[in-house]
């Protein structure tokens, strides 16, 4: 309650200026306790979202290195649980790089535990590399010993061509030829299957035409009035004149399909072979012709 105190205080007199430094570290620090209390809370009900929340707001009350560490290492173990595992892993190096001897905060399962402690390996070879080049750990990547960074304006923009597209050639009127009836032929089974159904509807009205018939050779019982007897020959000749078109629209459907199939064949070059000879009296010219 103490550093509640002080932050009313602090808000009552107009200000933060009035209050010493060190209380006002000790106020902000004990923020980031609230709030990561709040938050592991959250984590052992299982609600990590709302944890991340109240780390995010945590971060705002960050006195120093401590407390990044410690709500990078907590961020790292949501974000594992989440099954975000890259932004995971960012957290983790992010509070590495600042103590690569940092523990984890709370018990996390053997998977996590193995990606954390990868991390770590990743982050000492780098700081063992720059050791041994000399550059500061806090450098921008890749600035050479001693060297300075140049400003970002100073830069030549030499890239700008490496993103030029490259011109592809256009196909030729031979290849585009063959990509054609090789298409032809890859879709000659739209006109074969709508034939074929054609020509199954046609049957099947056909037969229909023919059971009517049937029915009035037989003296069908159910035929009893003038009536019945001419529904009957009605659905009998509607059902044959059907039952003929749609048989006839099938079989030109099979045969649009066959002469795209046979169109779309790739034409085998003609090959030519002669030769000469002569028996003594007479030349004589003889081969395969096309």
């Amino acid at each position: 309650m103490r550093w509640a105190v002080l932050s009313l205080v602090a808000v009552l007199l107009g200000g933060t200026v009035l209050i010493p430094r060190g209380v006002r570290a000790e106020a902000q620090q004990g923020m980031v306790q609230m709030y990561v209390r709040s938050a592991r809370q959250l984590y052992d009900n299982l609600e990590y979202e709302r944890a991340l929340e109240q780390l995010s707001r945590a971060r705002a009350h960050s006195t120093g290195e401590a407390d990044d560490v410690l709500l990078s290492l907590y961020e790292g173990v949501l974000l594992a649980d989440l099954g975000k595992n890259e932004a995971s892993t960012t957290a983790f190096k992010a509070a590495l790089l600042l103590q690569p001897e940092a523990k984890l905060p709370v018990k996390v399962s053997p998977k996590v535990e193995r990606r954390f402690e990868d991390v770590r390996r990743q982050v000492r070879r780098k700081l063992a590399n720059q050791a041994a080049r000399g550059v500061d750990p806090g450098a921008p990547p890749g600035l050479e010993p001693g060297a300075q960074a140049r400003p970002v304006e100073e830069t030549p923009a030499v890239v700008a061509s490496q993103s030029m597209p490259v011109a592809q050639a256009e196909p030729s009127p031979a290849s585009a030829e063959v990509s054609g009836r090789r298409g032809l032929r890859e879709r000659a089974w739209i006109p074969a299957a709508v034939g074929g159904a054609l020509l199954v509807g046609g049957g099947v009205s056909y037969l229909q035409s023919r059971h009517e018939r049937s029915r009035l050779r037989n003296d069908d019982e159910s035929i009893e009035t003038v009536q019945d007897l001419d529904r009957s020959v009605s659905r009998g000749r509607t059902s044959q004149t059907v039952g003929l078109v749609l048989a006839g629209a099938g079989v030109v459907g099979l045969g649009v399909s066959a002469g795209m199939y046979l169109l779309g064949a790739p034409s085998a070059p003609a090959k030519v072979g002669w030769s000469l000879g002569t028996d003594g009296t007479s030349a004589l010219v003889f081969g395969r012709w096309p």
